[in-house]
């Protein structure tokens, strides 16, 4: 729910902080598409956001955010190597 940023997983409603709720939120509306990195970080932190100094923060939230919507193993945030990260329609 955008409005009231908040996801739920089934009726379980689910404790994302706002980053991880920000990287959810884009990747979804990007579904179907691999979104770089720093695409995935100017969203999110905007003009805050430093490469040389942040390098592996996004790794970091999307792990977070997986682990909280028990994607583990990466079935539904799938890594693109070389790129970022994608959510897809279906599983692979």
């Amino acid at each position: 729910n955008t409005a009231t940023r908040e996801a739920s997983l089934g009726d379980h409603l689910l404790s994302l902080t706002p980053k991880e709720f920000s990287l959810l939120e884009f990747l979804l509306y990007n579904r179907n598409r691999a979104i770089s990195r720093f695409s995935l970080a100017e969203h999110v932190w905007g003009d805050a956001f430093d490469p040389f100094t942040m390098s592996n923060n996004i790794d970091v939230h999307i792990k977070n955010l997986r682990r909280k919507i028990g994607d583990e193993k990466g079935t539904l945030i799938r890594t693109v190597r070389g790129v970022g990260y994608m959510i897809t329609d279906r599983e692979k």
